[in-house]
């Protein structure tokens, strides 16, 4: 079968046991992979893009630099991995300036350095155009899977839902981010959360969402549970772009690049949950919970499936 009409989760669903250790700190498919090793779990994430795929109207090298570390931390924080160090895979054409690969790197490092992390060297390669592979690596001592059970709440971390969608549409319909500079700035310095590591061992699963949010659901659901959303969050300056309520919703559902973690949290442990994230001064908002059943739900109404996929 062609891998367009296979599409990329069947795929990685064939990739991801290949290979994979048993009783490995976390499943095959989830959003890192690890080995065990004197009880404590090194993870590992590596994420691949092309440039011109991600490098949104006024980006330049240095925010794509930014962008791939950044995109890899998420995936690694959101398991309860604490990022230690990034290696970069570059794809460069041989005319290239050598400017342009140095403010490249410099972005990468400075996303790392954001996050007390290093860059730890990589691999150069020419290619036809520029692209980019970036390994993470941390450590976690309570790795979190993707787990739900019925009765469990949902709630969304971070505050880029919508406005990386909005500076992605601004980009594809020519518009100026000109006066949002919150949108401007989710979208070329996405910095994952740190502060996700202070609620370990309160929650009880975990996905990062980069995709779009309706996808990263759908992959709970996947789960084998139900997933009703109740409210999403609905920020002025996202209303203001959008220009309704209606097209806002769209680009928090189906916007992508968020790189924010979407938390499962037992009822009993709510309360807990958000008063560790006030005091670490990590924007929550509860969107929904689990249910018995299958698919995703909003307010009551099917929610469709989609979201960004390689092919």
């Amino acid at each position: 079968m062609r891998l367009k009409d296979l599409g990329e989760r069947a795929l990685l669903a064939k990739l991801a046991p290949l290979g994979y250790p048993e009783a490995a700190p976390l499943p095959p498919g989830d959003d890192a992979g690890g080995v065990w090793a004197d009880g404590v779990a090194w993870l590992l994430k590596t994420d691949g893009f092309l440039y011109r795929d991600v490098a949104l109207r006024g980006m330049g090298p240095f925010e794509v630099g930014f962008r791939g570390v950044a995109a890899t931390a998420s995936d690694l924080l959101v398991k309860m991995g604490r990022p230690l160090g990034f290696t970069l895979g570059l794809f460069l054409p041989e005319d290239l300036e050598e400017g342009f690969v140095l403010e490249l790197v410099r972005g990468a490092a400075e996303a790392a350095k954001r996050l007390g992390a290093f860059l730890l060297g990589g691999d150069t390669n020419r290619g036809v155009e520029v692209a980019l592979t970036v390994s993470g690596y941390a450590l976690a001592e309570a790795p979190l899977p993707r787990k739900a059970l019925p009765g469990d709440l949902l709630y969304l971390a971070g505050d880029r839902w919508g406005r990386t969608g909005a500076a992605i549409r601004a980009h594809y319909e020519g518009r100026s981010l000109e006066g949002f500079p919150k949108i401007r700035e989710a979208a070329f310095y996405p910095l994952p959360r740190l502060e996700l590591l202070a609620l370990s061992g309160l929650l009880r699963g975990s996905l990062d969402s980069s995709d779009g949010l309706a996808e990263t659901l759908w992959q709970l659901a996947d789960l084998g549970v139900g997933v009703e959303v109740e409210a999403l969050p609905l920020y002025p300056d996202v209303l203001a772009f959008a220009g309704s309520e209606e097209a806002a919703l769209e680009l928090v559902l189906y916007g992508g690049e968020e790189f924010e973690g979407v938390l499962v949290v037992p009822q009993e442990g709510a309360a807990a949950v958000e008063a560790r994230a006030k005091a670490k001064g990590l924007p929550l908002f509860r969107a929904g919970r689990v249910v018995a059943g299958k698919g995703v739900y909003l307010r009551g109404a099917p929610l469709p499936r989609k979201g960004y996929a390689h092919f």
